[in-house]
């Protein structure tokens, strides 16, 4: 014969996502916080290097964005990727790439 499973206890407790975090900003530390930040580069500044890296010296995505971050610009595969395509003139976009078209506009 199988033992029943217990019910679980009503510990009176809430669970951790309805648990106020204690050390958590108010909405205005947060904006003072955002206002420090530092402004991010414009890849599209960097277009002629992104493209000579990734035309001419057959970089990958993820390679241009190392090679950034190495020279202290901080980026990822995805951002050298879209800023790629933004540049491209969109009659001239392979087709796959308009699938990616609404994040380009932004």
């Amino acid at each position: 014969m199988k033992a029943k499973p217990k019910p679980a206890r009503d510990t009176g407790k809430k669970s951790d996502s309805a648990r106020v975090q204690p050390n958590r900003l108010s909405p205005d530390a947060l904006l003072e916080e955002a206002k420090k930040e530092q402004k991010r580069a414009l890849l599209m500044e960097h277009i002629e290097t992104i493209n000579t890296l990734r035309d001419e010296k057959k970089f990958t995505f993820r390679a241009i964005a190392e090679w950034l971050s190495q020279r202290g610009i901080k980026v990822d595969h995805s951002a050298v990727y879209r800023t790629y395509l933004a540049a491209i003139p969109e009659e001239k976009r392979p087709p796959f790439a308009t699938l990616q078209s609404r994040w380009l506009k932004d």
